[in-house]
């Protein structure tokens, strides 16, 4: 168009102005033209594209509406099948929806509860609680959780846990999960807990727990009793360390983090101190033993236990325990444990320093009877007092011990080395003893005198054990006391020797039962006709090398021994037995056999018990069977002889009181005890016929049992002197070597076929 305008002017300059507005009008009106052909496309364009929107948005609109419409759908399934109970309620409280939960769980109607508001299902004591937490929700928005109890149908009440929401609607939004299986869970948890704490508090160590950096994480109450705290608060929390390690203590007895309990900690080790220092809360130290065992979780040391004890009581414990073994309880004074290791030092001594020593043996006089008269506590008064006198009469390093009872042993260290002065120290400190012994003792309201009896060995060195120096100690001991008492003698080789033949036959003796070298020899009484009535059982001791030992030997040794139990057990058995066999004879069946019964015997508990199995066993009438008492042991606790009596007679047998007039019988007792007879000792009848005084004491017994109502037998008739006499004053049984001397079974048997 420029080309076609730049020629026109140069080729046509004479055109007129109308010549070119004609051309400019027609060129003007193409131009229009062309630019409304443009317009009419661009306004067609313009329409399809608005119509391709709007077919956008309308499509946008209905995957919107659809989407929403599946999100309301999921919602509503969510709520309707979630496993929490779902509400969703007004300012008010009203509920508008609930979903399935509710009405399973609280067995109400979907219609009921769009009825009731929310505080209708809860406990009314409680209504007021939540109606204050609703209008604290209404303002604050945000999430509220809390323990609530919802009320069933039926009265039920189920734990939950609530959490609710104030919604942009200004409704609210209420989740409730039921927490009953948290709470039975917490429940057994506390109750573990409980537990736990009361059997800590129940073990007598102190327990406390620590994590890995010291801090104590719980204690029990012996932790509390040991170190004097009152409060677990004034512990729990705070660093063991500074607390009661360290805090009093004006040294730190480790580097910091070198303690036994960090070290165990960190190696996850555990860790144990017999001795460490731990301080009370008052400031004081106090010995203890602990244990710390490392708390290990997932391979990762999380802290330690820490457990200990008190080692003041231990060690209260231990002296106490010491002092019980090696000192007596009484007089606190050595006892023969410690004895025997004070004299294998002794030994020593006098070994090495070539010199004499010398081993007291001390024996009370009398001292039983103090005992039996005035009773066991002023009896160790007195021993208690006679502790003391002894210590006081020895110098320092000799030994006085007490072995038991009345027996004492001194132990004399550093004497001469020449045996004559030894024995001249020895006797000046035993003649020391004795006068302090021999002192008035005041025991309480009674006054006392009492003597002492001592025996004394020398040693030198080792040359005898102990065990043989206490025997020869106790060995002159006796030799005292068969001086007279309140005698010192040394030992003498030819006492001992007779001990030991003492101890040889005690061993014998033991066997002598299974062996069967015991027998009966028999005795016979014979009343005023001189015909038999009856006969007296005596033990006899057939030794297969010895021969007949005399009963004044064996029967005492029987009796410190106890092998009076079973001896005396197989005389009446074989008692019960002969007097069965001579049931069978016309001639020995009216006959009855006198067993004598010793007081160890008859103390028995089952003494009675044994008496009613003999007769029983044996098939023996009771009646024929006679056991004969010496005053020793029918006045010795008389209530309960008088009982025990009673009862063996209910069997059917009788009793006669042996030895009578040799002791102090009591007339007011004599009346009560159920005697059938009295025999008179034969150290009466032996001179009643030279001797008034003889003569009167049996006068006097024979009309006593007169009028007492019970029999009378002599023991001991040798002569017809001795019979005339006794027959003269109404004595009518007799026993005595005048009739025989007892004798075996079959020459006993020979007499009675004689007679």
């Amino acid at each position: 168009m420029q080309i076609f305008w730049n020629i026109s002017l140069l080729s046509l300059p004479v055109l007129t102005i109308t010549s070119l507005w004609l051309v400019g009008g027609i060129f003007v009106g193409l131009y229009i033209r062309r630019m409304r052909l443009r317009s009419a496309v661009a306004l067609e364009e313009l329409e399809l594209k608005h119509l391709r929107l709007q077919a956008d948005a309308e499509q946008q609109a209905r995957e919107m509406t659809h989407s929403l419409r599946e999100s309301e759908e999921r919602l509503r399934m969510t709520l309707k099948y979630a496993p929490d109970a779902v509400f969703i309620c007004k300012k008010d409280g009203r509920i508008v929806y609930v979903n399935d939960s509710v009405i399973e769980w609280l067995g109400y109607s979907r219609r009921e509860l769009y009825d009731m508001t929310a505080y209708d299902l809860v406990p009314r004591d409680w209504q007021a609680v939540y109606r204050q937490g609703a209008s604290v929700m209404l303002t604050d928005n945000e999430r509220h959780v809390m323990e609530i109890r919802l009320v069933k149908k039926d009265g039920g009440k189920i734990p939950m846990e609530l959490n609710a929401v104030l919604l942009p609607n200004g409704r609210i939004y209420g989740s409730c999960r039921d927490i009953t299986e948290r709470k039975l869970t917490q429940r057994a948890l506390q109750d573990s807990q409980e537990n736990l704490q009361r059997l800590l508090n129940g073990v007598a160590e102190g327990i406390y727990g620590v994590d890995t950096q010291g801090i104590c994480t719980f204690v029990n109450a012996a932790f509390l009793h040991i170190l004097g705290y009152e409060d677990t608060g004034e512990i729990v929390g705070k660093n063991m360390h500074d607390l009661i390690h360290y805090a009093h203590a004006d040294d730190t007895p480790y580097p910091l983090g070198e303690c036994p309990i960090d070290r165990g900690c960190r190696a996850a080790q555990p860790a144990h101190a017999d001795e460490e220092v731990f301080w009370r809360r008052d400031g004081t130290a106090v010995s203890v033993e602990y244990w710390s065992h490392p708390v290990v979780k997932d391979g990762r040391t999380m802290g330690a236990v820490v457990t200990f004890l008190d080692n003041t009581h231990r060690r209260q414990a231990e002296q106490e325990i010491h002092q019980l073994a090696f000192y007596d309880a009484l007089t606190g004074l050595p006892n023969r444990r410690l004895l025997l290791d004070r004299l294998n030092q002794a030994f020593a001594v006098s070994d090495r320093h070539n010199r004499y020593g010398a081993l007291m043996f001390l024996d009370l006089d009398h001292f039983k009877t103090l005992n039996d008269s005035r009773g066991h506590d002023v009896g160790d008064l007195l021993l208690i007092e006679v502790a003391r006198r002894l210590q006081s009469c020895l110098r320092d390093g000799d030994t006085v011990a007490r072995l038991g009872g009345d027996e004492f042993v001194i132990v004399l260290e550093m004497l001469s080395c020449d045996v004559n002065e030894a024995v001249t120290q020895a006797e000046q400190v035993a003649e020391k003893v004795r006068d302090a012994l021999n002192l008035p003792y005041q025991l309480n309201q009674y006054a006392h005198h009492t003597t002492s009896s001592m025996g004394i060995v020398l040693f030198r060195g080792h040359q005898e054990s102990v065990d043989n120096l206490l025997k020869y100690a106790d060995t002159a001991m006796y030799q005292a006391k068969a001086a007279g008492r309140n005698e010192i003698r040394f030992y003498d080789p030819e006492m001992q020797a007779a001990l030991e033949a003492r101890i040889e036959l005690e061993g014998e003796l033991r066997s002598a039962l299974d062996k069967r070298q015991f027998c009966l020899h028999y005795q016979v009484q014979v009343n005023s006709a001189r015909l038999p009535v009856g006969a007296e059982v005596l033990l006899r001791w057939e030794h297969p090398e010895r021969g007949l030992v005399s009963p004044l030997q064996f029967i005492p040794l029987c009796e410190e021994t106890g092998l009076i139990y079973p001896i005396g057990l197989w005389v009446l058995q074989t008692a019960c037995a002969q007097l069965n066999v001579w049931q069978g004879s016309a001639s020995t069946r009216d006959l009855v056999l006198a067993v004598n019964v010793s007081a160890r015997q008859f103390r028995q508990s089952d003494f009675v018990a044994q008496v009613q199995r003999a007769l029983v066993d044996s098939g023996a009438k009771a009646s024929r069977l006679k056991l004969e008492l010496t005053e020793s042991i029918v006045l010795e606790n008389v209530e309960d002889t008088i009982q025990k009596m009673r009862e063996i007679i209910m069997l059917g047998v009788s009793f006669s009181m042996d030895d009578f007039g040799t002791g102090y019988s009591s007339l007011q007792y004599l009346k009560r005890l159920p005697l059938d007879q009295i025999k008179i000792d034969q150290s009466f009848v032996r001179d009643i016929t030279s001797d008034p005084n003889d003569a009167a004491i049996v006068r006097t017994v024979i009309a006593m049992t007169e009028a007492l109502g019970l029999n009378v037998i002599a023991e001991g008739v040798e002569t017809e002197a001795q019979l005339a006499f006794l027959e003269l004053r109404g004595c009518n049984a007799f026993q005595g070597y005048l009739f025989s001397k007892p004798v075996s079974l079959d020459a006993f048997e020979t007499l009675l076929s004689k007679n």
